[in-house]
């Protein structure tokens, strides 16, 4: 497996996880109809968006395998004067899923918040439909700080949940610990 940072001739790809992603996690919080029809166009249009428009603050890095996809994050740097570096998608794919895919994108971010000096602290939103994604978040280490009414993606209102970490040196320790006692 390679972990290399994105470029605009990986958008349609990105595209494609991320809406397979929200096809199999956001059931309760999207209707079929948007999930079915519109998720891909909607992701590959801010994807492009994204590209077309990077800003220096972006950090985009993909996991493949063999040419193929199995998992990417994008974050932004300083986004919030409290709350740090905004990890604003992390996605792997199904087959990808419990092999540490996503754990090493967290740990890339960890250690890229380090190196530029960008604060110490990260955080996500994670819908509180998304069941596997709240245990995973918080067996690594992540706090529970928000519950949020929202609307701004799909095409339903949905609550999503911010989970924090204060301490990227410390998240980085705690998953070198855990690869050490698995």
């Amino acid at each position: 497996m390679i972990y290399r940072k994105a470029t605009a001739a990986d958008v349609a790809d990105i595209a494609t996880l991320h809406a397979k992603s929200w096809q199999q996690n956001y059931r309760a919080s999207f209707s079929a109809h948007f999930l079915d029809h519109l998720a891909f166009e909607n992701r590959l249009k801010e994807w492009e968006n994204r590209f077309q428009h990077h800003t220096d603050d972006q950090f985009v890095l993909l996991a493949e395998d063999e040419g193929e996809l199995l998992g990417f994050m994008c974050a932004y740097f300083d986004h919030d004067d409290k709350y740090g570096t905004l990890l604003d998608n992390l996605h792997v794919s199904l087959q990808a899923q419990g092999k540490g895919v996503g754990t090493k994108l967290m740990t890339a971010l960890a250690q890229e918040i380090l190196a530029i000096d960008s604060g110490n602290n990260f955080y996500l939103w994670v819908l509180d439909t998304n069941a596997a994604a709240i245990l995973y978040y918080e067996k690594v280490g992540g706090v529970a700080i928000e519950r949020v009414e929202s609307n701004d993606i799909g095409d339903k209102t949905f609550v999503k949940i911010r989970y924090y970490w204060d301490d990227a040196s410390q998240f980085m320790d705690n998953m070198k610990d855990k690869t050490v006692h698995k």
